[in-house]
């Protein structure tokens, strides 16, 4: 049952993808876009906390963890169409484990010890993530069309302990369905008020198939320090289905704001924070979870 410990983490290392907008009516023909020209960099820093309580057979535990992820997004190519092909690099990760009973586990990967303890298990795959650029097709809407991950990171993927925990995500093909689904699609065309839905699925062992499904919304333009930006809210639901045990999700909520800067064609920001309580069921007995997570993205200036 520690395997349901990563239930509910959105998927982020591809992270979110944006718009830009209107005021009172519809201007279709301002819809924003990613702005791509070769040799482009933007970077991004990823948070994620998340807090997991766990109640019922096997006893009470929590677990604490922290994750922080610099990433950079290099355009290679502007192909005829529009589309871009991106070099995305994971330049470093950091994380930190804590649970209630006093373990605490630290892993980063610009340290120059080698992590001990239960983050050993993690560091070849993380070194192969962070060694290794993805390369990603992704339309200026922000559809991705094409990901290749690296076969070092495929290799460490299938090699990872518990592996079989991650279901299809340890696998190449189950990695790339991830970055494709994680990204943000532009709307033909935007309106004050107007909604709109993306939905994630991912296959896990046990649990069945995790169907995330986010609603976004346009809430118009916003003022940040003299910067135009676009403001968007975001919802988040999850539900499983399919799997050897019994996932009821008794209560969710959410609520989420994600900024995009239209003149310059890319992310400002963004934060998502969502409670998610579970009610597991396998062989008559129940387990009651609550994950607490805020998941944060900012785009960093570039540092000569």
């Amino acid at each position: 049952m520690s395997s349901l410990l990563t239930l509910c983490r959105p998927q982020v290392l591809a992270c979110t993808l944006l718009l830009l907008s209107a005021e009172t009516t519809v201007r279709a023909a301002e819809v924003p876009a990613w702005k791509f020209t070769p040799g482009l960099t933007n970077r991004f820093q990823m948070n994620q906390d998340t807090k997991v309580t766990k109640t019922g057979a096997g006893g009470d535990m929590s677990v604490d963890s922290v994750l922080t992820i610099d990433m950079s997004w290099t355009v290679k190519e502007v192909k005829p169409d529009g589309s871009a092909v991106l070099e995305q690099r994971v330049d470093r990760m950091r994380m930190s484990i804590a649970t209630a009973d006093g373990m605490k586990s630290e892993i980063d990967t610009d340290a120059k010890e080698d992590p001990q303890g239960q983050a050993a298990m993690a560091a070849p795959l993380l070194k192969a993530v962070t060694g290794h650029p993805f390369i990603v097709t992704m339309t200026p809407r922000g559809e991705v069309t094409d990901v290749v991950v690296p076969e070092a990171v495929a290799e460490a993927l299938k090699n990872q302990p518990g592996a079989a925990q991650m279901g299809e995500l340890a696998s190449a093909a189950g990695f790339k369905k991830m970055v494709g689904q994680a990204s943000f699609v532009l709307p033909e065309k935007l309106e004050v008020g107007k909604e709109w839905t993306s939905t994630t699925e991912a296959k896990l062992p046990v649990v069945g198939t995790q169907t995330a499904v986010t609603t976004y919304k346009y809430e118009g333009p916003v003022d940040s320090d003299g910067t135009k930006l676009e403001k968007f809210s975001a919802k988040v639901e999850v539900s499983f289905a399919g799997g050897e045990v019994t996932v009821e999700v008794p209560s969710q909520e959410s609520n989420g704001e994600v900024l995009f800067n239209g003149v310059e064609g890319r992310l400002e920001q963004s934060k998502i924070t969502q409670v998610t309580n579970l009610k597991i069921t396998a062989a008559g007995q129940v387990v009651e979870q609550k994950i607490e997570q805020t998941i944060g993205v900012k785009w960093v200036p570039n540092v000569d």
